[in-house]
């Protein structure tokens, strides 16, 4: 596994996953397109997906991320992990702690160069879609397996 590869199966792993569950209409591209520009902007990508992840870990909706939660959305996230994600040391990862740890782990960076693949800077619907498709379409059981798979491939 290349050290990029690596990355994307932290923290952005989770955000392949939100991503490949939504934007699949035109609606819900443009809760991403947040400007109406009619393309997806880094910004808007990372602003989204910290969001939308957190959002989808955080099952109970009280603003906070136990390992539990966690691991139940990732069954490969470790303790470890977990407590280095979480900086004070309270037993649960806030937004703002995410929100780090995103950034500390550049995932999010990574993952929307893979998605852009004209390499304009910028996502259509198009990419995003071919990118949820790709990800749909590989082997594996699990959402997890899906993923490696699909960010291993040129």
């Amino acid at each position: 596994m290349t050290p990029q590869t690596r990355t994307i199966h932290g923290i952005a792993a989770l955000g392949i996953l939100a991503l490949a569950a939504g934007c699949t209409t035109g609606d819900s591209f443009h809760k991403l397109d947040a400007d109406r520009s009619g393309s997806v902007s880094p910004a808007e990508f990372d602003a989204h997906m910290k969001q939308e992840v957190f959002a989808r870990v955080d099952a109970n909706s009280d603003g906070k991320v136990t390992l539990e939660e966690w691991q139940a959305f990732n069954p490969k996230v470790d303790s470890k992990r977990f407590r280095k994600a979480d900086s004070n040391g309270d037993g649960s990862i806030s937004r703002k702690e995410a929100d780090a740890e995103f950034d500390r782990e550049g995932s999010l960076p990574k993952l929307f160069k893979l998605i852009d693949t004209d390499g304009n800077g910028s996502l259509s619907q198009a990419e995003i879609s071919a990118f949820q498709t790709k990800v749909r379409q590989q082997p594996g059981g699990s959402p997890s397996e899906k993923i490696t798979n699909a960010t291993q491939q040129p």
